[in-house]
């Protein structure tokens, strides 16, 4: 018997990897179907797989509806609306992987509209979708409503500039101004945080990745610190503790800037144009953030 030519191994331990890799359990694939790290692209081969290995239709458009929403992305929305009609002609609720009725998926068949109709900036039918999505399901009127708040702060920010001149304090102490800060750069990315809040903690390490890659495209990353208590100590304390290199700011005590951005609540970010003009006022973890970054430039890719 002759030996295996080495092109033929390598083609039998290629189709055994493969073999391993796909052979994963449904309940393996349910996992990665709603994994909410996954892309966009890891999500549609996932379903790939989901559908060959026998899992139900029906929750693999909930998969694909729950990353849409998540990931607040209109355009994949949109791409899934005529799945999403089907679904809710044909719910079944014995097959859901969570969802509860027809309704409910007409609910978010209306929120997705009316995503897609405030990237248009088309208002009346923003409007009309958003209201029926909270008629069809009130119990979600939250995430809804959250939607329209974003809408009105966006329009009020467009008519707002923030004041670059304004004197502040670094975390040593140094009077300096956002201005100074931002420099020749192409625009201002602040982080608005305190000591005491325990979600702008946990994102310093995401924010310190933000201020090493954006620096690189011309984008300027601050922390601004919004402790009522002790503000210098604690900024200068957690500037070393954290190995901060970039800039550490505090806002003045008459907080101009959480009046003018009305920050409500914190972490928060707001991304500032040269001229002072407001492109992005939101949680760091808004999708959107990453839209208007692109915006200033195109090269910056979404993590």
């Amino acid at each position: 018997m002759k030996p295996l030519r080495p092109f033929l191994i390598a083609a039998l331990l290629t189709a055994s990897l493969h073999a391993q890799e796909t052979a994963q359990s449904p309940q393996e694939l349910m996992q990665r179907l709603f994994d909410p790290k996954a892309s966009g692209d890891e999500l549609l081969e996932t379903t790939k797989k989901a559908g060959m290995a026998g899992i139900p239709r029906q929750q693999i458009i909930e998969a694909k509806l729950v990353w849409g929403l998540r990931n607040q992305d209109a355009e994949w929305l949109g791409k899934i609306l005529p799945e999403l009609e089907v679904l809710a002609e044909n719910f079944d609720r014995t097959q859901s992987a969570g969802l509860k009725s027809a309704d409910e998926i007409r609910s978010f068949i209306a929120y997705s509209k009316a995503l897609q109709a405030q990237a248009k900036n088309d208002d009346a039918e923003f409007k009309q979708q958003i209201l029926e999505a909270i008629w069809l399901n009130p119990g979600q009127a939250q995430i809804f409503t959250q939607v329209i708040e974003k809408k009105r702060i966006e329009a009020k920010m467009a008519s707002l500039k923030v004041d670059l001149g304004q004197v502040i304090t670094t975390h040593d102490g140094e009077a300096t101004t956002l201005a100074d800060q931002l420099g020749d750069k192409k625009a201002l990315l602040v982080d608005f945080w305190a000591s005491w809040c325990g979600p702008c903690m946990q994102l310093m390490p995401e924010l310190k990745k933000k201020a090493s890659e954006l620096s690189k495209h011309g984008i300027v990353v601050a922390g601004m610190n919004k402790d009522d208590k002790d503000a210098q100590a604690v900024t200068a304390k957690l500037h070393d503790e954290l190995s901060i290199e970039f800039p550490w700011l505090i806002e003045p005590a008459e907080r101009p800037f959480t009046k003018l951005l009305e920050i409500e609540s914190i972490p928060r970010m707001v991304l500032i144009a040269p001229n002072g003009q407001i492109l992005f006022n939101g949680h760091p973890q808004d999708p959107a953030l990453w839209v208007a970054l692109q915006k200033v430039n195109p090269d910056i890719k979404a993590p």
